[in-house]
C-alpha cells in the first residue's frame, strides 16, 4: 500500500510589489497618491478610469475618522460594480496598505505615513529572516562571500 502524500500549500500572507516610479518634482496630493497607487503596482495602464486610485483615494480620505467603509458602500460611492471593488482591494490587502476588519475596509495604519513605516518593517523583517536563512544555507554548503573571504561580517 503506497503512502498517502498530502499537498502543502503555504498561503501568501502579504504580496508585496513595489515599482521604482518617477515621482513628480512638486508637491500635489493627487499626483502623490496617484504614485503611491503605481509604486505599490494597484494602477496599471489599462486602469483609465484610475479605479485604483479613487479607492485607495476615498481608503485614504475615510482614515482622518478612523473608520473604514464596506466594499457595499465603497462601491455605492464610487459607482462601480462590488466584484470591481473587491478585486482592486484585494490587491490593496495583499500589499499591506489596507486591513478587513468587522466588515470594514480601512487604511492599516492611522495615518498613511504610519501605513508606509509599517510595510516598511514588515519588509525588513522578511529580508532579515531571508539573511538568516541564506547564512545558514552558506554555513551548510560551505559558500563564501567576499565580506566573509576578507574576515568582515
Amino acid at each position: 500500500m503506497e503512502p498517502t502524500r498530502l499537498a502543502v500549500r503555504e498561503q501568501t500572507l502579504a504580496e508585496y510589489r513595489i515599482f521604482t516610479v518617477r515621482k513628480h518634482p512638486t508637491i500635489d496630493v493627487e499626483r502623490d497618491l496617484e504614485w503611491i497607487c503605481r509604486s505599490f503596482a494597484f494602477m496599471e495602464p489599462r486602469d483609465k478610469k484610475r479605479t485604483a486610485y479613487n479607492i485607495f483615494r476615498t481608503i485614504v480620505e475615510t482614515a482622518r475618522t478612523n473608520e473604514g467603509s464596506s466594499s457595499d458602500q465603497l462601491a455605492e460611492k464610487l459607482a462601480l460594480s462590488r466584484g470591481t471593488m473587491v478585486h482592486h482591494l484585494n490587491k490593496m490587502i495583499k500589499s499591506g496598505l489596507v486591513i478587513h476588519h468587522e466588515s470594514q475596509y480601512k487604511l492599516r495604519g492611522r495615518s498613511l505615513k504610519s501605513t508606509i513605516e509599517e510595510v516598511r518593517r514588515d519588509i525588513n523583517r522578511i529580508f532579515d529572516d531571508l539573511r538568516t536563512v541564506a547564512v545558514t544555507i552558506d554555513d551548510s554548503l560551505g559558500l563564501l562571500s567576499r565580506q566573509d573571504q576578507r574576515g568582515e561580517s
